[in-house]
Order: structure tokens, then sequence, then C-alpha cells
């Protein structure tokens, strides 16, 4: 029996022109890498502590601080996330308080990440 087409959401986000920007996976990163994240409404530096573990600081008191678990990227105001991924266009997912709460910020305008090399030395990522 043939499977009924399911469209991929990526391409159907291409498609439509709200695919907006790169893509960073987080498998990639390792402790001591340094993230930063620009949304719409605020600026998120992590510095990686883990798979997906990092500390977070960010520019704006009313957010969390601390240990935090990147989630991944979720697709506008859906609630459908790419786990372990972040891009441009889509939502940061950070769980906070010992993975017991969970927020979603604005959509993400720019990524950065700085790979840690070893004692004094830090190579920004192409």
């Amino acid at each position: 029996m043939d499977q009924p087409y399911i469209p991929d959401i990526v391409s159907f986000l291409e498609s439509a022109a709200k695919w907006t920007g790169d893509e960073l996976e987080l498998e990639g990163l390792q402790e001591g890498d340094r993230l930063l994240v620009r949304t719409k409404n605020t600026n998120y530096l992590f510095t990686m502590t883990g798979r997906n573990t990092a500390e977070m600081v960010s520019d704006r008191d009313d957010r969390p601080k601390g240990p935090v678990q990147i989630q991944g990227c979720v697709f506008g105001q859906s609630r459908m996330i790419k786990p372990g991924h972040l891009f441009c266009g889509g939502g940061l997912e950070i769980a906070y308080n010992k993975g017991h709460e969970t927020f979603t910020t604005t959509a993400i305008v720019a990524i950065q990440c700085i790979r840690f090399k070893g004692p004094g030395s830090a190579a920004p990522v192409p």
C-alpha cells in the first residue's frame, strides 16, 4: 500500500518564502563554544556546557539566566519544532529551571558562533 504524501515542512517554508536564513546544527557545538543569538527583541549569549546545554545571559532583565537547555527552533507561531537546530526566522525554544519551564523567543534574526579551541584561543565560525 502506498504511503500518503506528507509534504516536507522545510520545503514548504522555503517555497512560501518564510525560510529567511541559515541554519545551525547544535550537535556540532562543543563545551566552551559561544553562541550569540539575536532575536527581534533580545540578544542571547550561550556558553555551551554540554550537548544542547548552556549558561545563558541576555540583554534583558525579564529573561531567565543561568543553566538552560536549547531545545531547537519552532516554525512561526506553530508548536512544530525542529529539535537541535536553530535558524533565522524561527523562534528559539529554551528550557530552564531544570527543565520545568520553557519559553520561546521572537524570530531569530542573526546567529553567530565562536568555537573554543582551547585556552586563549577562540575562532569565529565562517
